[in-house]
């Protein structure tokens, strides 16, 4: 059965239905999500004018894909960049756009995550962990800049969620319920629903990743606690927390190295357009060769990929199991 894939892009006031390409990539480890829109030669003038005397940087785009004449909303942010060539190229940021173009300048003795986050981004539903972070100081950032920080030196990871910002540890991130299956062997061919996958079977003992956590303390000294494969072949990962006590840190620590150590898969596989998936839902791999290699992960990475040429299809990078 065939299925023609259709797409609306709709940049401020001007729909566009035919197009080239679009890529969108979603991670829970990266600072909000992104997309590229390549639109063809013919749209170079819209009713006797440049298609740029429509469309600016900052408007309000949602992207839409299908097939068939049914739509399903695929990634809503703003124009941020266009390449004015032929064929026409769009970029566009998530919600965190309107978040870097701000700037705040401020110093608290002591402050909690929350307050924090209430006071760069007023506009936003909070949640996050009960957190003090103790002495905090913002030189001239912007709100993106500051969720930065939040995450290279304290290890909390954002994402928005319509009007919701969330921002959490690692391995609480962006989990959104969602669970799906991908079929590798299905023995009567019912439910493959695979276009190709490159994940590799490993396990626990063959994992040589060792964990550094490290807590920054109010008065300026730091804890630090490491777990894991101590050979030189092991890959180090360095966490950064805020104000936590050791044992704390030991338990944060433990448990990113525990979800990180497991029997299972790692690597990515392509489904096609259906199920769709996101970066943060669930996974579930089932193999009915190897039955006992089943097991449910975190999608830490979606690509989502359309082309008229290419089809319709997602990407999915697994993390930790779940």
């Amino acid at each position: 059965m065939y299925y023609e894939p259709n797409a609306r892009i709709t940049v401020g006031n001007v729909v566009f239905n035919n197009v080239n390409q679009v890529e969108i990539t979603e991670s829970v480890k990266e600072l909000g999500d992104k997309a590229t829109v390549v639109l063809p030669r013919n749209y170079r003038k819209l009713a006797g004018k440049g298609v740029l005397e429509y469309i600016k940087a900052s408007d309000p785009v949602t992207i839409e894909l299908g097939f068939d004449g049914d739509y399903f909303h695929e990634f809503s942010g703003f124009l941020g960049e266009i390449e004015s060539s032929a064929p026409l190229i769009l970029h566009v940021d998530d919600s965190f756009y309107p978040l870097k173009r701000n700037n705040f300048t401020k110093a608290w003795e002591s402050i909690t995550l929350r307050h924090l986050l209430e006071y760069i981004a007023p506009d936003y539903t909070i949640v996050c962990p009960d957190v003090n972070l103790g002495t905090f100081q913002i030189s001239g950032a912007s709100s993106y800049r500051v969720l930065r920080e939040l995450q290279q030196q304290y290890g909390f990871y954002s994402y928005i969620k319509g009007t919701t910002l969330h921002c959490q540890f690692a391995y609480d991130v962006r989990g959104t319920g969602n669970t799906f299956t991908y079929t590798l062997n299905d023995s009567n061919q019912l439910r493959m629903n695979v276009k190709k996958n490159n994940l590799k079977y490993h396990r626990a003992e063959d994992v040589k990743v060792r964990i550094k956590a490290i807590s920054n303390q109010r008065n300026g000294k730091k804890l630090k606690y490491e777990v894991g494969d101590e050979s030189n072949e092991a890959s180090l990962r360095t966490l950064n927390f805020g104000p936590l006590s050791i044992d704390e840190l030991k338990e944060i620590a433990n448990k990113w190295y525990n979800k990180l150590s497991f029997d299972g898969y790692s690597g990515s596989i392509i489904g096609f357009a259906y199920p769709r998936t996101h970066a943060g839902d669930t996974l579930k791999i089932v193999d009915d060769q190897e039955p006992e290699r089943e097991g449910k992960y975190l999608v830490e990475k979606t690509i989502i990929r359309y082309g008229l040429s290419s089809g319709y299809e997602r990407e999915n990078t697994l993390s930790f199991k779940v």
